[in-house]
């Protein structure tokens, strides 16, 4: 999980990098909203907390320019994002079971039950690797 914050324009950069599906230069990222001075300030904070990596070089105008890839998983990086929100709740009065029972009722009912189908798998997966942690627990003290 990452510590860190991540900025607005950060996150926007990150999600253009997604969208795109292949590395792009600071030059590709750059639009109306983000301009390349702004990308490349963003782009230059974003590499030391290890939000992207340089992948490859290439051809831009008459120079070459870095090609940048998002260093996680959008999946990833959505679960850390939430595990980090969830954790600021020290009260626990939003709990997992009632995020994801909130989720859910937003949706149609085929999603509903594709989704419980999958949580289910999950929480069984988890179940077993729990179970099989305290075995080896249990053999080690004794």
């Amino acid at each position: 999980m990452r510590k860190y914050q991540v900025s607005k324009r950060e996150d926007d950069i990150l999600y253009v990098l997604w969208r795109a599906g292949r590395p792009l230069l600071a030059s590709e990222i750059a639009d109306d909203e983000l301009k390349l001075t702004t990308v490349h300030t963003t782009l230059k904070r974003m590499l030391k907390k290890g939000l992207v990596q340089v992948v490859d070089f290439a051809k831009s105008g008459n120079v070459f320019g870095r090609c940048y890839e998002p260093s996680m998983s959008m999946v990833d990086y959505e679960r850390d994002k939430f595990s980090n929100n969830f954790a600021k709740n020290a009260e626990r009065e939003v709990t997992i079971a009632s995020m994801v029972e909130a989720i859910l009722d937003e949706e149609n009912e085929e999603t509903v039950r594709q989704e419980l189908d999958g949580l289910e798998q999950i929480i069984k997966e988890k179940r077993e690797r729990i179970r099989k942690e305290r075995e080896r627990e249990a053999m080690e003290k004794g």
